[in-house]
């Protein structure tokens, strides 16, 4: 099989018509499709690919594709190395190729080194190749970009290719692409910020080369698309404990805040107010009481653009109420503002009633969050506490829900199923579901639902209910809840029809 496949590549090299050569590639690729596993690795092992890399000059671009097909498939069956190895100088030299397909197999098996600790060093010493891999991330092809990236973030995550990275020819590189323009800037202060939130040493080392520096200016300038830009980076750092201290440090944080309090002072501020509540969000949802104590002009600024339905940006503050309430000490801390988060729901309420489908679905997600309780962590008090909260919506909230998961709009009644699912899973919401006038006939009518997802949604509230206490459905109900959890989400039921002799 190994000399079979030897003299058809070595022909590929002999023929000039193009068709022919496809010809060639098809028979491959069906060979190597009837060998079992143990027969493709031994051929991919000793197989010459020096031909093969070759006829990557074609200007054919569909020969080209089928080519880096076959090569994909034979790399696969390599440890991650074994090929780069024994034709770096090829790698060299393809990484730089025409055509974006062979950037991005070269650069993929070059991702698949980066990934191994236990093989990532080998591309440590071959400085010459990670400064063509840094020269990638300003490829025009974003598929090609983004690799690229993730090599040099996989790269950063080594002690030793962090020692490497900023220094020399490789920080040159990096410095020569953040000035070069906004879109390539962006990218490589992406690579940085994941460098530095991957460890201590990580955070250390990006500090000290600049880049961060750097970054932190934009938040200065009178750009608010990069300032957006910007958020988006430095929220990924602010999740870890060690980057929320280090912007605590530099005064970020601080600067932020300023710019909620100062918003209405600029009228563009709309532009960033959304990127602002997403980076404060991201962050209390892990550190709640924090946040809320040390910047309550966040905590304000958020309550009070859910109060003026300022439908630009109003979307953007339901999700962050939700992130915010995912935790118990998110829930706990919200619930120490006082009337802020009753106030809140009596809005929610009116959003998931008379707004626009989109925010009516963001409304809904946001107080699925918002209610939402962990079995684990289900106690007398958070169970109080998110009953007192569906309580404010409004006189009968059970009724509005359910009103909307009767609407003809599949995605309003699935995020409204999804809310159900919710208040199903804690004992206050079966007691009100247990005495509500036709409620779980509603639920048991699998005629109602046409859509998968909705199917699933109702399943799931059933499911819930289906573990209920034994005090509060009573025994036939219960068995129809099980039964129908039993039978799973998309039963059908077949009527039956009883023959009858049609002889009078």
């Amino acid at each position: 099989m190994a000399e079979w496949l030897q003299s058809k590549i070595v022909r590929l090299g002999e023929l000039n018509s193009v068709e022919e050569k496809k010809d060639i590639l098809s028979e491959i690729r069906i060979k190597l499709g009837s060998l079992n596993t143990r027969e493709s690795e031994q051929i991919a092992q000793n197989l010459n690919f020096s031909q093969f890399f070759t006829q990557l000059t074609s200007n054919d671009r569909e020969f080209v594709n089928q080519l880096c097909d076959i090569l994909k498939t034979l790399f696969a069956l390599l440890e991650p190395g074994e090929i780069y190895q024994r034709y770096s100088t090829e790698f060299s030299q393809l990484i730089s190729h025409s055509d974006a397909i062979v950037r991005s197999l070269v650069l993929h098996e070059i991702l698949c080194i980066a990934s191994d600790p236990h093989k990532v060093t080998m591309l440590l010493t071959d400085i010459s190749l990670l400064v063509a891999v840094i020269n990638r991330i300003a490829d025009d092809n974003l598929m090609v970009a983004k690799c690229a990236m993730c090599i040099m973030k996989e790269i950063g995550k080594n002690a030793s290719g962090l020692q490497i990275i900023y220094t020399g020819e490789l920080l040159r590189s990096f410095a020569r692409f953040v000035v070069k323009n906004d879109t390539i800037s962006f990218r490589v202060y992406e690579v940085i910020a994941d460098i530095a939130k991957s460890s201590k040493q990580g955070l250390e080392a990006s500090a000290e080369s600049g880049f961060l520096n750097s970054l932190f200016n934009i938040l200065e300038s009178d750009d608010m698309l990069l300032q957006v830009s910007t958020l988006e980076i430095l929220t990924q750092l602010a999740l870890t404990e060690e980057g929320l201290s280090y912007l605590e440090q530099q005064e970020v944080l601080r600067k932020l805040v300023q710019k909620i309090a100062q918003a209405n002072e600029n009228p563009l501020s709309n532009l960033l107010i959304p990127g602002l509540m997403k980076f404060f969000g991201n962050v209390a949802r892990l550190w709640p009481n924090e946040i809320f104590s040390k910047y309550p002009v966040v905590v304000s600024a958020l309550f009070e653009v859910i109060e003026s339905e300022d439908q630009a940006i109003l979307g953007v503050a339901l999700d962050t109420l939700g992130n915010v309430s995912v935790t118990a000490e998110g829930k706990y801390a919200l619930q120490a503002l006082g009337d802020a988060m009753p106030c809140a729901l009596k809005k929610i309420a009116e959003i998931i009633q008379k707004m626009p489908a989109a925010l009516r679905i963001r409304g809904l997600n946001s107080l699925t969050l918002i209610l939402d309780v962990q079995k684990t962590e289900q106690d007398n008090r958070i169970l109080s506490l998110t009953k007192s909260w569906f309580d404010c919506l409004c006189d009968e909230p059970l009724a509005m829900i359910l009103g909307l998961c009767r609407q003809p709009f599949a995605d309003i009644r699935h995020a409204g199923l999804e809310v159900l699912a919710v208040v199903a899973s804690q004992v206050w919401g079966q007691e009100y579901i247990s005495v509500f006038p036709g409620f779980i006939e509603f639920l048991l009518d699998r005629n109602i639902e046409s859509f998968k997802e909705c199917k699933e949604a109702k399943y799931e509230v059933i499911k819930r209910l289906s573990q209920a206490e034994s005090n509060i459905f009573d025994a036939g109900t219960m068995q129809k809840l099980v039964e129908f959890m039993n039978r799973g989400p998309h039963y059908v039921e077949i009527p039956t029809e009883v023959a009858t002799d049609g002889g009078l």
